[in-house]
């Protein structure tokens, strides 16, 4: 429900605020958390003009467990809540100014959701800051995909377990094409760039012989690829490499309806782990052969010469075998 605050509780918050922040102004709208924006579900819901101004730099959002808010050129993301806000009627100005975006203590399978709106509200948006998230696998940074014109990312190691495994290369092979330059606050390298090509060029390889017709036509449509195409299929594999890798790379998305927990993704990673198996053991026997192969050619060798060297006597072994 949303809470006003009476002509002298305004007054009061203005005058102690501004002891710490002279000069400073800034627009306030308070909401609890199981509140509505004053446009939903209620067409005569009043105008909210907050309190007297005290910040040109800030416009606000709070409640008690979430916070959104845009200081400067930096847009805050904090808590569950915030995330409905995103779409508020923000400042023109201000909404052009953000070039920053920081979540914080949210989950970000739900960050995920509101990414291209992130963008689309804020078109200057190009830095992302990423703390205590719950990002936990590779898999989730393909969902910043969607952010298109990204050139920083933070994803700091509080609360995001992803930093525990090689992220960096990933982000770099998946993200690099949109414009990822930075990534916790170092310059990516074109040692880097070549290096996570290569690391990750099977995967490509992979996900193009894989990909099935139905969502090849329109992820080309998407990149704006199939003005002139009749047959995908056959022009995919006629393509550039750049383009084949491109088209790969975004192949690869985030789906965020607990996708972990999924029984066929279960059953998809046991098929896939008794083919690794089965290849490896295939791959320690060839090489085991190739070690061993030079004797055994010269004792195959060996026993046909003696055989024929003694024709007589190898026929009639030969005639004793067949008839046991």
């Amino acid at each position: 429900m949303l809470e006003y605050m009476d002509k002298d509780e305004k007054t009061n918050e203005v005058s102690e605020e501004a002891e710490s922040d002279i000069g400073v102004e800034t627009d306030i709208l308070q909401y609890t958390s199981s509140s509505k924006l004053p446009y939903e579900n209620n067409n005569n819901c009043p105008k909210i003009t907050g309190s007297k101004p005290r910040s040109k730099s800030k416009e606000i959002n709070k409640a008690g467990d979430y916070l959104i808010e845009i200081n400067g050129n930096v847009l805050s993301v904090f808590g569950h809540g915030a995330l409905k806000f995103i779409d508020r009627p923000w400042n023109p100005l201000k909404a052009r100014d953000v070039t920053t975006v920081k979540f914080s203590s949210l989950d970000f399978n739900f960050i995920s959701a509101v990414l291209n709106r992130v963008k689309h509200r804020f078109l200057n948006a190009e830095h992302f800051h990423f703390s205590d998230t719950n990002i936990y696998c590779l898999g989730q940074l393909n969902a910043l995909a969607d952010i298109q014109g990204l050139t920083s990312l933070t994803i700091e190691p509080k609360g995001n377990p992803v930093t525990k495994k090689n992220w960096r290369s990933y982000a770099i092979y998946r993200l690099s094409h949109w414009g990822l330059k930075t990534i916790n606050n170092q310059q990516i390298t074109p040692v880097e760039l070549t290096s996570s090509d290569l690391e990750f060029r099977g995967l490509s390889n992979i996900v193009i012989s894989c990909l099935p017709d139905n969502l090849l036509e329109p992820l080309l449509e998407r990149l704006q690829l199939n003005q002139t195409i009749t047959r995908p299929r056959e022009w995919l594999d006629l393509a550039e490499p750049s383009i084949r890798t491109v088209v790969a790379k975004e192949a690869l998305q985030w789906r965020k309806t607990k996708q972990e927990y999924s029984s066929w993704r279960e059953k998809g990673r046991i098929h896939l782990q008794k083919i690794i198996s089965s290849t490896l053991t295939t791959v320690l026997k060839l090489k085991q052969l190739n070690v061993e192969w030079s004797s055994i050619l010269r004792e195959i060798v060996r026993d046909t010469l003696v055989d024929y060297s003694h024709f007589d006597s190898y026929m009639k072994q030969c005639i004793s075998q067949i008839k046991a």
